[in-house]
């Protein structure tokens, strides 16, 4: 067991190092003068301009910058914004709390649904049932996330009267000492601040849930019709054992251990929807701070955003990784 955690913790070097490199190659690469776009071009002389280089280190050679960065970042410092001139990993932890509130519903849901589906086509295989729940799934997983938060904004939001963007509607003021919206209106007792809070909640967190739902439906339906084709399953037929209880008992269970590997992949999904899905519901996180440090040429803010995030989805496959190695002794012994 030690060989193997030990084996999967040194794949993860390599990974680690490439995903610094790639990052800090593509984000250089962006068309665009961050100066100018920090400073304006009206006004900006080529003094100034230089200056502001040297100050942000941008005239130093792209390698020089590159090992800079990684020194920098192995004593736990991302940087500064260029826009704010605060610290990334300050911000990054500020805006986190909205990311994470939105990417838990949408796997929290996605989840409870995509198991049950998956469950519910495998049992009626071949029946009209098991047709629609993949064909939804197959419409789910080609559907653009962009157009399908359109339909729900325009549709959906006036229909059932939820809220079309933010966190929170203007009317309430609170305090957000932990930047968990559902916790801090909870704490806060302000009437209607926590019913409001969960209703900001329901469209983006079903835009972002959606393709995860596919995923997990797919792969529930697979795994499960492969174990209800198992001897064992046969053997608690024969025993006289309710069909409801060899499905939920004996075959669930063991039909979800390659649902689980999967999730770690659906984490990454998750975080990378967040960049389309807070853009067009106005969510405060870490995905509409990416997209406005793209426009704005802010190199450290891409670069640590992408570095921590990347962090975070390897740390999850990882544990993953590591889990499946536990309940599943053959993969230790490959």
């Amino acid at each position: 067991m030690f060989k193997f955690i030990l084996k999967r913790i040194l794949m993860v070097i390599p990974t680690f190092i490439a995903i610094t490199f790639v990052t800090f190659a593509l984000i250089h690469f962006i068309p665009g003068d961050p100066v100018e776009i920090m400073m304006g071009e009206r006004g900006l002389t080529p003094e100034v301009h230089q200056q502001m280089m040297k100050q942000l280190g941008l005239d130093l050679p792209l390698y020089q910058q590159y090992f800079n960065y990684i020194g920098n970042v192995i004593q736990g410092d991302f940087g500064e914004s260029f826009r704010t001139q605060q610290p990334v990993l300050r911000e990054f932890f500020t805006l986190f709390p909205a990311t994470f509130e939105l990417a838990f519903f949408a796997l929290f849901w996605s989840l409870i649904a995509g198991i049950t589906l998956g469950t519910i086509a495998a049992v009626k295989k071949d029946s009209w049932i098991s047709h629609t729940v993949t064909a939804m799934s197959l419409t789910g997983y080609s559907m653009p996330i962009f157009w399908w938060g359109l339909i729900l904004i325009l549709y959906v939001s006036p229909w059932l009267d939820l809220p079309q963007g933010g966190r929170l509607e203007d009317s309430f003021w609170i305090d957000t000492p932990t930047g968990f919206m559902l916790i801090d209106t909870w704490l806060s007792g302000v009437p209607g601040a926590f019913w409001n809070a969960i209703k900001s909640l329901i469209l983006p967190s079903i835009v972002l849930g959606t393709i995860p739902l596919a995923v997990i439906t797919r792969m529930t339906r697979s795994s499960m019709l492969e174990v209800l084709g198992e001897d064992y399953i046969r053997t608690a037929k024969a025993k006289g054992l309710s069909y409801t209880r060899i499905v939920i008992v004996h075959a669930l269970r063991n039909a979800l251990i390659p649902v689980v590997t999967v999730v770690g992949l659906i984490v990454g999904q998750l975080l990378s929807g967040a960049v389309l899905t807070e853009t067009i519901f106005s969510w405060p996180g870490i995905g509409k701070w990416i997209i406005d440090a793209i426009s704005n040429r802010d190199y450290p803010v891409l670069q640590g955003a992408v570095l921590i995030i990347a962090t975070i989805i390897i740390v999850v496959n990882l544990t993953i990784d590591l889990l499946y190695g536990v309940v599943n002794p053959r993969i230790r012994h490959q």
